[in-house]
């Protein structure tokens, strides 16, 4: 079954898998937050490390010129609680980026929220349910790198879904509404074909 005509969406997703995935059930995208995002992200983090650099310099410098008595281990050990600040913070901040996706396949969207790092909340919608696909690009910076918002609006529990910050919101947009269009159609068909007493 190929419903998508964009053949790279296939083949870059072929061998990709999840825990759950349905034997019927074909992949065709795996979104993350673009990668521009993640830089936006790093930049207090590279602040933190500037500002361990500097405090260590300065405070060499006044240890020097005041002639202060300090233990060089207790210098060490805050030198250490500094970077583990910061190699932690580095880590939220990626896990944070790397675990928020989303899966389209052809029967259903995944939507997987990872706060944090022990916080964790999946939820899927079938296509049938869909009701409107938006999506949004809004500023300077996402306009000239080409991410932004994909809203789904659903029937569901959750009453929408939301794409944030991934690469090409109207080409996903338009896939969705491809497939959502694609799994109406076999609903109506299945419906006919129960009332013509075929099933």
């Amino acid at each position: 079954m190929s419903i998508i005509t964009d053949q790279d969406y296939q083949a870059k997703y072929s061998e990709y898998s999840f825990r759950g995935k349905r034997k019927d059930e074909e992949i065709i995208l795996v979104l993350r937050r673009h990668w521009i995002v993640l830089i936006f992200h790093l930049v207090p983090i590279v602040f933190v490390l500037i500002g361990i650099v500097l405090l260590d310099v300065l405070a060499s410098g006044v240890i020097e010129f005041f002639q202060l008595n300090v233990d060089p281990v207790f210098m060490s050990l805050i030198e250490s609680f500094l970077f583990l600040i910061f190699w932690l913070g580095l880590f939220i901040v990626w896990i944070d980026y790397y675990l928020d996706v989303w899966i389209v396949t052809t029967q259903r969207v995944i939507d997987v929220n990872q706060s944090g790092l022990f916080s964790r909340q999946i939820s899927e919608l079938e296509h049938g349910k869909i009701q409107d696909v938006t999506s949004e690009v809004k500023g300077l910076i996402p306009t000239f790198f080409r991410f932004g918002y994909v809203y789904i609006q659903t029937a569901g529990e959750k009453a929408r879904f939301v794409f944030k910050q991934v690469s090409n919101p109207v080409r996903v947009r338009d896939i969705i509404m491809q497939l959502q269009k694609y799994s109406i159609l076999r609903e109506k068909r299945l419906e006919g074909e129960i009332m013509r007493g075929k099933i």
